[in-house]
């Protein structure tokens, strides 16, 4: 092959001869092809293709939580106030004798028996202070991707100006 004929990859060069004929498909002695009998003959079958896109959706996971409820603990210091009842016992001078518990009281003093006394006694009752929903939520969106996508077209390169229209009988300049 001469460098005009020089074929780039997945083109291919179809000739032919009629048969009884030198000359190539086309005009045979100024006759068209489509007003002679002719035979066809099979010479190669191309396959077209195009590239089509094809989704597909991948899950992956994007991250995780742990819920957990947690005790923490404080401190509070709460005042309280107390009380105590008393029997206040005072003898007092030349009263005679008086005696507590087998035990004698000196005239003038003043002495103490509690009768009734007060302690805190601390009790913990659990208040809702709020509550909390955990729920899980599938969230759809439209996401647009641009994909180039290819195609193969047949290109029929007629340098001659051979090519004709056999249906309508015309040449195709």
């Amino acid at each position: 092959m001469d460098d005009k004929n020089k074929l780039n990859p997945g083109e291919r060069l179809v000739e032919g001869k009629v048969p009884g004929q030198d000359t190539k498909l086309g005009t045979v002695r100024g006759e068209s092809l489509s007003s002679r009998q002719s035979s066809v003959t099979p010479l190669d079958t191309l396959t077209l293709h195009e590239e089509r896109a094809v989704i597909d959706v991948v899950r992956e996971q994007a991250g995780a939580v742990t819920i957990q409820k947690v005790l923490r603990e404080r401190q509070e210091t709460i005042p309280v106030t107390l009380s105590s009842e008393v029997l206040e016992i005072t003898v007092r001078e030349g009263a005679g004798k008086v005696m507590m518990n087998g035990e004698v009281l000196k005239p003038g003093r003043t002495y103490e028996v509690l009768l009734q006394d007060e302690r805190a006694e601390v009790l913990k009752h659990v208040f809702a202070v709020s509550e909390v929903d955990v729920k899980k939520k599938m969230q759809t969106f439209t996401h647009t991707e641009t994909v180039t996508l290819r195609r193969e077209e047949l290109d029929i390169r007629d340098p001659n100006g051979l090519v004709q229209d056999v249906t309508l009988g015309k040449d195709l300049k």
